[in-house]
């Protein structure tokens, strides 16, 4: 139907200017975005530069991954693939280790269950209209203009090109074997996106197990696409998964046997945000890109590794804060700045203890910021925070937390009153 097709353009076209911005140093440049598209993602993380820090409330993450939910692994992997790499680059740009490995984890998953259908993968540069300028005599005239620029066609084409049909397959070829390579190299990508974090074995065993289930159930599967290479290059998949999950498992036990955990070791630290009274221009004004913040709703964040670093130096620099009061006011620095950029004039007011519906002045913007705790040790929709002595309000989010987005809105949002005579 017509709704969805327009919002998956709209985030199609939110990702192609994220990409821009990861991709292209020196503006609008489509030869080197086009150069930078068809460099192999999948030779390491790439060295990207920052994004701009007015771009900090943009739906960046959840506009690229809509993108890539809009295609099918069944028809489209590469194109899915495509967006959520970029997804990948910009939780690397961000420094968010937890989110790169669950976007590669999704990877991986598209990966597995395309082995089945990739005799019937959609592929841009076989589609004969796009190709032949006889048949299509407009495709001359795109990007084309009567200035200085020559090549304005050529690099239109190039761009186009690299987006419509990515070289981001191990051997650039769709068979077994190069689903198998890929996936490989993306399984490695997430044993170093859960060692930067840290402290995530458990989740990250539990995730190379599902992929291990994966993996043999597609070998056992009497598939006669799967010839002679195609069985052993799932068998090499499944010694890859084997072998990370034997090293998770002894840094696991490593650590429960007495390896300290440093305060900052808090890859599952969460924090709720509201922003409310004075709306900022950037929340009142339609612009490219939306923001990932609903004003007065609150938000739940996850904290990540560089952010709890520095909460970690503010709290030895003021010992009589507490660990959550610096945790939040780190957390919330980037924002007042970002806010301030609007109206260097605004008042600001951070909120790190109480309810956001305290008293408030409408001439100013405030940042209610909490850390939450989350319902479940390992993955989990609800989080709740402890109001006072006799009530907790909990907040529940549409996916399971860690996610491949960094943050959600909260969805329900409950009051629960403790039962003062339990004890």
């Amino acid at each position: 139907s017509l709704p969805p097709l327009c919002r998956a353009s709209q985030a199609i076209i939110d990702g192609v200017l994220v990409e821009m911005r990861l991709k292209s140093s020196t503006g609008l440049d489509l030869d080197e975005i086009a150069k930078a598209q068809r460099s192999s993602p999948m030779a390491g993380f790439r060295q990207l530069g920052n994004l701009p820090p007015k771009t900090i409330f943009d739906a960046d993450e959840e506009s690229v991954l809509e993108a890539a939910s809009f295609f099918s692994y069944e028809t489209s992997l590469l194109q899915k693939l495509r967006w959520l790499y970029t997804l990948r680059d910009v939780h690397v740009v961000k420094k968010q280790w937890s989110e790169v490995a669950e976007t590669l984890i999704l990877c991986s998953h598209f990966l597995i269950n395309s082995l089945d259908h990739l005799p019937n993968l959609w592929r841009p540069s076989r589609f004969d209209l796009w190709n032949d300028y006889r048949r299509s005599p407009w495709l001359s005239s795109v990007g084309s203009s009567d200035g200085p620029c020559t090549r304005g066609n050529v690099a239109v084409m190039a761009f186009a090109n690299s987006f419509l049909d990515p070289e981001i397959m191990v051997h650039h070829h769709l068979s077994v074997e190069g689903v198998c390579s890929t996936l490989i190299s993306v399984i490695d990508q997430v044993e170093v996106a859960y060692l930067e974090e840290d402290g995530m074995e458990d989740l990250a065993c539990s995730h190379f197990e599902e992929l291990l289930s994966m993996v043999t159930t597609a070998i056992n599967t009497d598939s006669k696409q799967y010839q002679v290479e195609g069985r052993a290059a799932l068998r090499r998949v499944r010694a890859q998964i084997c072998s990370k999950l034997a090293k998770m498992t002894e840094r696991e036990v490593g650590k429960g046997l007495g390896m300290n955990r440093v305060e900052s070791d808090g890859a599952q630290i969460y924090i709720r945000v509201i922003l409310h009274g004075k709306k900022s221009l950037r929340f009142q004004e339609s612009t490219t890109i939306p923001t990932f913040f609903e004003w007065d709703m609150p938000s739940i964040c996850r904290v990540s590794k560089p952010t709890l670093e520095i909460a970690a130096r503010m709290k030895q620099q003021n010992p009589t804060e507490s660990w959550e009061e610096c945790i939040c006011r780190t957390y919330a620095k980037p924002l007042i700045e970002a806010l301030r950029n609007d109206d260097v004039e605004r008042s600001i007011i951070i909120r790190t203890r109480g309810s956001p519906d305290t008293d408030t002045d409408e001439t100013k913007t405030y940042i209610s910021a909490m850390v939450v705790q989350k319902k479940s040790s390992m993955k989990s929709r609800k989080f709740f925070v402890r109001q006072g002595h006799d009530s907790i309000t909990e907040y529940a989010v549409a996916h399971k937390f860690p996610h491949a987005l960094s943050r959600q809105r909260s969805l329900i949002t409950s009051e629960i009153v403790l039962d003062k005579h339990k004890h």
